[in-house]
């Protein structure tokens, strides 16, 4: 019988004296699927990272069973712009004004020496051909996860580890990285999968549930999938919508409509974006956005978030107004909360692609979790002046506010801890608290679960209803799961290829 691939024995990890990872004993075979579950921060990706060689363990043995192994860690989140140019800014794969700064996909995959057949079957493999001439700033967040996923395939690994790639996935796309990853296993490549519960392939062998850094149990896939899995309802904490509603009346805002777009076009080049779209939002309604990958969500919100300069050339009305009538941008930021996987990236640049590069080519370090000090509390007070951090003193009121928005997302124990040390989970509540502190009359969260728990999801989505009861706000939510919506949703936008399908 052949040594398994990997064997962990007795593992812990420690980042700054801060215990994450404790007694951890598992091994894995060649060819097999290992999925990694449990709650958000429970250590998965630390685990994961480290049995791809990027961390060293504080105590306890790593083992492989040759020094040759290519082991190729793919991150949750891809960052492909701050690889290809430093000085960027969040809203630029709008505006195009970036000349050739940004590679095309092809150039991108073409980099390594593989052969003209070895690149067009991961082309092919992950359905990207229409995709190949386009610069890599261009596509949507789910297109962008494709070409990760081509990336490392080229990389040809032996061990293949992957942190979430099911999530900003649209229904489609997560079938296909089902089929994806059977076709992986029938070459022989050993898999470590973190995913969900509920994103378990049928390729998988073996399910180990994580909790607080230890394993809690590890199961054979077929009997976790049988099981009868409780999911057990998480009651928020939070009650005091008194004092919210009394810090929101100071800031009332008297608009009827909040968005209004007639008949807008939005092109690029000869690419056609957005097609003759019309959309009404009037004040205090809550609206789904639903669409497929690449289908014009993310360029439909960028004309209402500023960020898009094609909103002069059309009749977009934002808060009764037309665009271009004499305001400024930062007047329109200040009257919504925004979060969005790519305004996460902004905060999270120690994560990006260019550090996934960095691993590829065996410069690991532990420096990136010293770097930046910025605590989550700082995070949610750069939401008064809409930067990336804080570096402004805040009222006595506004420090109530910040109060009163960590307490009711579950996120004040995190005060003082460093940002980078949340877990992603952690790190998107954090982010929504930071989108509500200015009390903006409109909230656009673009796949704001993504990356949060059951637990996490079940809080983000009653807040979100209890804001929409007790706070008068205009809403836009984007999800590709139905599980994810508020029950505050009374409307819903359903784009196509950059048309409207249906809208109700």
């Amino acid at each position: 019988m052949s040594l398994p691939i990997i064997t962990a024995d007795h593992i812990s990890f420690s980042i700054d004296g801060e215990a994450v990872l404790h007694d951890i004993t598992l091994s894995l075979n060649k060819g097999e699927c290992l999925v990694l579950t449990g709650p958000s921060g429970s250590g998965k990706t630390i685990l994961a990272k480290i049995l791809a060689g990027h961390y060293p363990v504080s105590s306890g043995t790593i083992t492989y069973s040759s020094n040759t192994l290519k082991k190729i860690f793919v991150h949750q989140q891809h960052d492909f712009r701050f690889a290809f140019q430093s000085r960027s800014y969040f809203g630029q794969r709008f505006d195009r004004n970036y000349g050739d700064q940004f590679p095309t996909v092809y150039k991108i995959l073409s980099k390594d020496n593989n052969t003209e057949k070895e690149l067009n079957e991961v082309i092919a493999l992950l359905q990207l051909q229409e995709k190949i001439h386009q610069p890599i700033i261009e596509l949507s967040n789910g297109e962008g996860k494709r070409v990760q996923l081509a990336l490392a395939l080229l990389s040809k690994p032996d061990i293949l580890i992957l942190d979430q790639p099911f999530i900003g996935l649209d229904i489609k796309t997560r079938l296909l990285l089902h089929d994806l990853l059977a076709t992986l296993k029938e070459q022989g490549i050993t898999i470590i999968l973190i995913s969900t519960e509920e994103e378990i392939p049928l390729v998988a062998e073996r399910v180990v549930v994580l909790e607080q850094g230890s394993i809690q149990k590890v199961y054979e896939a077929n009997e976790f999938s049988a099981q009868k899995k409780e999911t057990q309802k998480h009651t928020p904490t939070f009650s005091d919508w008194r004092h919210i509603q009394e810090m929101t009346k100071a800031a009332e805002h008297t608009f009827d409509v909040a968005v209004k777009m007639d008949h807008v076009h939005v092109k690029f080049g000869e690419k056609s974006i957005l097609d003759d779209l019309s959309w009404t939002i009037k004040r205090g309604e809550h609206w789904a956005l639903v669409g497929h990958n690449g289908s014009g969500k993310s360029t439909l919100l960028s004309l209402i978030t500023a960020d898009n300069p094609q909103v002069y050339l059309n009749d977009v009305y934002l808060f009764d107004k037309k665009r271009g009538s004499g305001e400024s941008i930062w007047e329109i930021k200040q009257k919504i909360g925004y979060v969005s996987p790519e305004m996460h990236n902004q905060f999270q640049r120690n994560s990006s692609y260019i550090e996934s590069q960095a691993m590829s080519a065996n410069d690991y370090s532990l420096g990136s979790f010293s770097q930046d000090k910025t605590t989550c509390y700082e995070v949610v007070c750069s939401g008064f002046k809409d930067q990336i951090g804080s570096s402004t003193r805040i009222s006595d009121m506004q420090q109530k506010q910040v109060g009163y928005w960590m307490q009711a997302l579950e996120t004040e124990h995190l005060k003082q801890k460093a940002f980078h040390k949340a877990s992603l989970g952690e790190q998107r509540l954090l982010l929504l608290a930071r989108a509500l502190v200015k009390n903006p009359p409109v909230l656009i969260l673009d796949e704001p679960c993504q990356g949060l728990d059951k637990k996490q999801t079940h809080i983000f989505t009653s807040v979100l209803d209890n804001i929409c009861a007790h706070i008068e706000k205009t809403l836009i939510y984007v999800s590709h799961y139905n599980t994810e919506m508020p029950a505050c949703i009374d409307h819903t936008l359903i784009l196509e290829k950059g048309k409207v399908i249906k809208s109700h």
